[in-house]
């Protein structure tokens, strides 16, 4: 009887263990919050509100937040995913003084989402997402031409202010993206740049706020 047999099985398991985990990513999630308990450390410019029962980071008109992540994983690869609340009446591609209504993410001072959004019942408005860049062409930006809550996950919410009592007054968006990264640090800006020549209820007449923030770091192996 061959005594080195069981030592033999044992080590081709190994081998098929290994060829197994080889090509698999490694996810380490960085930052995650469902702003339930508080302005995370790591937020800058943060504030809480109560939004149809949840707590949401918002909300913001003008201006937004940063979420700084120091001392990351190696990694090739980064997920950012979270829900997007346009509260109230956006006017999307609208023109002065309407509009434009303006939602931008960064990464790392980077643009990776500039786009108009318009809700609210706005139904002679456009907007450019979910195109995520527009076109700059002839010296100015050419934005998408988009029906109204386009890509929108929920458009029966009701709104934050303005439209509270409304229910299709706050639309739900999805935002989810993965791209390269590998620094050791990451810093991911939210803002509006948006328009009303209502300028003393702006906040009221058109806000967003954030929920449900996840970034992972992927390494690819």
């Amino acid at each position: 009887m061959n005594t080195n047999l069981p030592k033999y099985c044992f080590f081709l398991l190994c081998l098929a263990m290994l060829g197994a985990c080889k090509g698999v990513p490694r996810e380490t999630v960085v930052f995650k919050s469902d702003f339930e308990h508080g302005v995370p450390v790591n937020v800058v410019n943060g504030k809480i509100e109560q939004y149809n029962g949840t707590g949401v980071l918002g909300r913001y008109s003008d201006g937004g937040f940063n979420v700084q992540v120091q001392g990351m994983p190696p990694h090739d690869m980064l997920k950012i995913s979270f829900d997007l609340y346009i509260h109230d009446t956006w006017d999307g591609n609208q023109s002065a003084p309407a509009g434009r209504d303006i939602w931008m993410m960064n990464v790392d001072g980077g643009s990776v989402i500039y786009a108009t959004f318009a809700n609210g019942g706005c139904t002679d408005c456009t907007q450019s997402y979910p195109d995520q860049q527009p076109v700059f062409f002839n010296n100015t930006f050419n934005f998408a031409l988009n029906k109204p809550n386009s890509n929108a996950i929920k458009t029966d919410l009701p709104g934050a202010c303005k439209l509270k009592d409304v229910n299709g007054g706050t639309s739900m968006y999805r935002i989810q993206r993965t791209f390269h990264h590998t620094a050791s640090t990451l810093e991911l800006g939210c803002f509006g740049q948006l328009e009303d020549p209502d300028t003393a209820n702006k906040n009221c007449n058109e806000s967003w706020s954030v929920d449900n923030m996840r970034i992972t770091a992927i390494e690819n192996r």
